[in-house]
């Protein structure tokens, strides 16, 4: 077993990437992290899994982000991987991305993938001899730093459904149309923009909430954002070019500095579950450039918003 990962992605932060409060928008982690994966299968005997001509390629089943610091406009960055295990036709592997003049750990990424036909993703294939000990050779124990700390590790069953969001009372927080832009050479919807329809929508819910931890809080607060820490992302039948798309999102739970968030993308028309996900965020003064304590009266106020029986 490798005691060292090896390097997969050397970069820097756009401009054009960073969000309303100078941070670096959380689906552009994702996307260096895809491409630093598929860097990783491709110097493991493997490469091209997301050429068109590709009769193979890797589906993504669980995936785990950890943001440990803030990556701003022109900040270098790089990637470091290595697989935790792999079997018949699955692999789990690690990401570590490093502020690269500092050496800090600025995000992690944990992703189990299935090795599947091309371009229809629907048989699984078992990994060739090569690979396996390829794979083998590069096997690393998981970083600290990529543990899960908020989300939870264990195996869940997802819950979403549309009727249920209905039931539960979620919010629609968005609703759209899944375009060329955003579909791998296989016509799927990549990870970078589930997380991106998700946040492109999120103040739809969080707007209220944060106001009300602002209004609550001990003290004065300047203009008030959103900070993520962690996503748990489970997947469910693979979006593709064409399907229309709508999210809805609620409440899990809030504690002295977090807040749970759940949400759900599923077609509108058929009832189809593309996916899931659990984030974990704060409320942030972005003046001052800190996390906003969840006080008790906030704590609260918002027990009214709180969704009873929401899971992943």
């Amino acid at each position: 077993m490798s005691e060292t990962m090896i390097e997969v992605w050397r970069g820097s932060v756009r401009q054009w990437e960073l969000d309303e409060m100078g941070h670096w928008n959380t689906q552009f982690y994702a996307a260096r992290f895809h491409e630093a994966l598929v860097v990783l299968f491709g110097l493991s005997g493997m490469p091209g899994l997301y050429s068109p001509r590709s009769p193979s390629t890797l589906s993504y089943d669980e995936s785990h982000i950890r943001f440990h610091r803030e990556a701003h406009a022109g900040a270098p960055l790089h990637i470091t991987g290595g697989f935790l295990g792999v079997e018949e036709s699955t692999a789990t592997i690690v990401l570590v991305m490093y502020h690269s003049v500092s050496g800090q750990v600025a995000a992690t990424f944990r992703v189990r993938v299935s090795h599947v036909t091309a371009p229809e993703g629907t048989v699984t294939l078992p990994w060739p001899p090569a690979f396996t000990e390829a794979a083998a050779s590069r096997r690393v124990d998981l970083p600290k730093e990529a543990q899960a700390r908020s989300t939870g590790d264990d195996p869940v069953v997802m819950t979403a459904a549309r009727h249920r969001a209905m039931e539960l009372g979620l919010k629609r927080t968005a609703i759209g149309l899944i375009e060329q832009d955003a579909c791998d050479a296989f016509g799927r919807m990549g990870l970078q923009k589930f997380i991106g329809a998700v946040g492109n929508g999120v103040k739809q819910l969080t707007g209220p909430l944060h106001a009300i931890v602002a209004e609550n809080a001990v003290a004065p607060t300047g203009k008030i954002g959103g900070a993520l820490l962690e996503f748990r992302i489970l997947k469910g039948k693979t979006p593709r070019l064409g399907d229309c798309f709508e999210i809805w999102a609620g409440l899990q739970r809030a504690d002295k500095r977090v807040m749970h968030l759940v949400f759900w993308m599923i077609d509108p028309i058929t009832g189809t579950v593309f996916g899931s996900m659990q984030s974990v965020a704060v409320v942030f003064d972005i003046d001052r450039r800190g996390i906003i304590d969840i006080s008790p009266a906030a704590e609260a106020a918002l027990l009214p918003h709180l969704v009873a029986g929401l899971d992943l």
